[in-house]
């Protein structure tokens, strides 16, 4: 299945994935336009961020090769390559990394102090 971005208004492209090369009559009611098709997520994610006015994208295969050598998609190529257990577990170290750089999480009770002046006056 390839993958292809579907655009909704000027900045606002959706990734999807479909087996049938999209038309007027299967995707028009959602998109207004379609890009692809993509071989890889990767691609067509590179495209949504950095095709736009970019003159050494003209074909998803550019998109393709430039999103391999770019460093700012390791991240998204290294999903790629992952199993969905895998991609799980990744997910939920994040999650907990992000916890732990976060100490205080909404729905904790807050420590409440008075101030001096606050203090004089109960």
């Amino acid at each position: 299945m390839a993958f292809y971005l579907g655009r909704r208004a000027a900045d606002d492209l959706i990734l999807f994935r479909t087996s049938k090369t999209p038309t007027q009559e299967s995707h028009g009611h959602l998109y207004s336009s379609v890009i692809g098709p993509f071989k890889t997520k990767v691609g067509a994610s590179y495209f949504a961020r950095y095709g736009r006015n970019n003159p050494h994208i003209r074909t998803a295969d550019d998109a393709e090769r430039l999103a391999r050598a770019d460093f700012r998609m390791e991240q998204a190529i290294l999903e790629e390559s992952m199993t969905a257990e895998e991609r799980s577990i990744a997910l939920e170290c994040a999650a907990l990394d992000l916890q732990e750089a976060i100490p205080f999480m909404p729905g904790e009770p807050i420590a409440w102090q008075l101030t001096t002046q606050e203090k004089q006056h109960a």
